[in-house]
């Protein structure tokens, strides 16, 4: 630019051509400045890209395909992040079914449920049986209000306080219990009285759930410590469809 500048004075240009000659070269200056800025910064495309890279990773790692189902509705189809305690819940196991034995065998399988088909586990090391089976949680909101309602019965034994977190032979416990005990006839009019009021009964569909917390309510009218309306309040307290 100095050069430039010494060859404008020695041949004394017109003034004219002096402003020309420096309004280019301050284009050229700015021009390379703003390049130069532009290509330090990630592009929208670059981080979209990023982003479904990491969603699509948690996808691959989610051991069901009720759980991938679920992951991809709350991720609207692996655009945007998910909060964490949701990925939690989408990576237990999701199931419909009833058969819990199915899932301590040497190759344990989930079974179906109303979002996904059956899954063949390698394992279920660390894993819970969860919720989510009829539908998929988009919040967190109520499962936290009612994670605060079940604390009133943490004083009964053996009973699941966080029931999408339920471990399975915690599961297979209550439902042996139910499936061994009849209730009298005075009993059985506590237990329909509580499934009158209830607005979920033991669970929406008859799942695992279904049969576990049946087992608790007939353990709750042995035991005489609870009455309908707790019994019910538990029940509503415990849902876990999702929906």
């Amino acid at each position: 630019m100095r050069k430039l500048f010494a060859i404008i004075k020695e041949n004394k240009l017109p003034a004219i051509i002096l402003v020309v000659a420096v309004l280019m070269i301050g284009f050229f200056v700015a021009n390379t400045f703003h390049t130069n800025s532009t290509n330090s910064q990630p592009t929208t495309s670059q981080n979209t890209n990023s982003l479904y890279q990491e969603l699509l990773s948690i996808y691959n790692n989610i051991p069901t395909q009720s759980g991938k189902t679920n992951f991809l509705k709350q991720s609207n189809n692996l655009t945007q992040k998910v909060d964490p305690e949701l990925v939690d819940l989408d990576s237990q196991i999701i199931t419909c079914s009833a058969n819990v034995d199915s899932l301590l065998s040497s190759q344990p399988s989930t079974g179906g449920s109303c979002v996904g088909g059956n899954t063949p586990l390698s394992s279920i090391k660390g894993k819970y049986l969860s919720g989510q089976c009829c539908g998929t949680l988009m919040d967190t909101k109520e499962r936290h209000e009612n994670l605060e309602k079940l604390q009133a019965y943490k004083g009964m034994p053996d009973i699941p306080l966080d029931p999408m977190h339920t471990p399975i032979e915690m599961a297979k416990g209550w439902i042996d219990y139910d499936n061994s005990t009849q209730l009298t006839s005075e009993e059985q009019k506590v237990y329909d009285q509580a499934y009158a009021i209830s607005k979920e009964k033991p669970c929406c569909c008859k799942c695992w759930h279904y049969f576990v917390n049946e087992g608790i309510a007939k353990k709750m009218i042995k035991d005489g410590t609870f009455n309908s309306k707790q019994i019910a309040d538990y029940w509503d307290a415990s849902d876990i469809c999702g929906v």
